[in-house]
């Protein structure tokens, strides 16, 4: 498991909004819109430096997994799921400019 921050602030809200088992109809346009109003702005850095992160190979499909109950068989897979879901969060951002 990661001990990373912002790994585990990315996990963190990912469990909360997007866990498999309980998916909301839009619950893609509900996180964004989660994370956009987050009144917090060391979280919303955080969150996003994590998603950096993730995307960049910082995390195991098993540690995705576990956080949100989707599955994966390959590292590839979350990749392309992660890089689906920055485009709804950040548009074509590129995740190399949210690393630390």
């Amino acid at each position: 498991m990661t001990t990373d921050p912002d790994i585990k602030t990315f996990l963190d809200f990912s469990a909360g909004a997007m866990n498999i088992n309980g998916l909301i109809r839009n619950w893609e346009n509900e996180f964004v819109e989660e994370m956009e109003n987050l009144k917090i702005e060391s979280l919303r850095t955080s969150f996003r430096q994590g998603f950096a992160k993730s995307l960049n190979g910082q995390i195991t499909p098993l540690e995705y997994e576990r956080a949100t109950g989707w599955e994966f068989d390959t590292q590839e897979e979350l990749h392309d799921h992660l890089k689906a879901l920055w485009a709804r969060f950040y548009g074509d951002a590129n995740p190399e400019d949210g690393l630390k």
